[in-house]
C-alpha cells in the first residue's frame, strides 16, 4: 500500500511574537510623537489668542477714533458692547483695562486668560496695550508671542 503524503495546512494567521512587536513598535512612536502634537496644538492656541489680542485692539482703536476714548469693553462696537470676548474656539477670554499709567480714556490694556485646554499651556496670560506693548505671564514674552 502505498503511502499517502499529508501535508500539514499552512497557518496564514499573525503569531503572537509578530503581534507584540507590531504594538510594541506603535507604543514607542506614540510616545515620541505625542509630546511634539501637545505643543504644536498648544502653540497653535496661542496664535488664536493673539489674534483674538489683535482684534480687540483693532476695535478699541475704531472706537477711539469716534469717542476719543477707550473702552473697558473686549466687543465696544457691538449693540450693546459686551465685556469680555472669547476666542475662536473658546480657549481665551479677553478682557480690557485702563492701563496702570492712565485711565481707559487715553490707555488701554488687554489681556487675553487661557480657558480649557490652553490652561495646559505655559502661558498663562498674554496682554496688548494700545501702544502695541506686550506682555505674558507664565512664561517669557518672546516664547508667548514669538512661537
Amino acid at each position: 500500500m502505498p503511502m499517502q503524503n499529508f501535508k500539514q495546512p499552512r497557518s496564514t494567521g499573525v503569531t503572537l511574537v509578530e503581534l507584540i512587536t507590531a504594538v510594541l513598535i506603535v507604543g514607542i512612536l506614540t510616545t515620541m510623537v505625542l509630546p511634539s502634537y501637545q505643543e504644536t496644538t498648544l502653540r497653535s492656541g496661542r496664535a488664536e489668542g493673539r489674534t483674538a489680542l489683535m482684534q480687540v485692539a483693532s476695535e478699541q482703536e475704531r472706537f477711539f477714533s469716534n469717542n476719543n476714548n477707550y473702552s473697558t469693553d473686549a466687543q465696544p462696537l457691538a449693540n450693546p458692547p459686551v465685556e469680555t470676548r472669547d476666542s475662536i474656539t473658546a480657549l481665551w477670554q479677553v478682557t480690557v483695562e485702563a492701563c496702570d499709567t492712565g485711565t481707559i480714556a487715553n490707555c488701554f490694556i488687554a489681556t487675553a486668560t487661557a480657558q480649557g485646554n490652553q490652561l495646559k499651556d505655559s502661558c498663562d496670560t498674554i496682554t496688548l496695550s494700545n501702544t502695541g506693548l506686550r506682555g505674558a505671564t507664565g512664561d517669557t514674552v518672546d516664547e508667548c508671542w514669538n512661537r
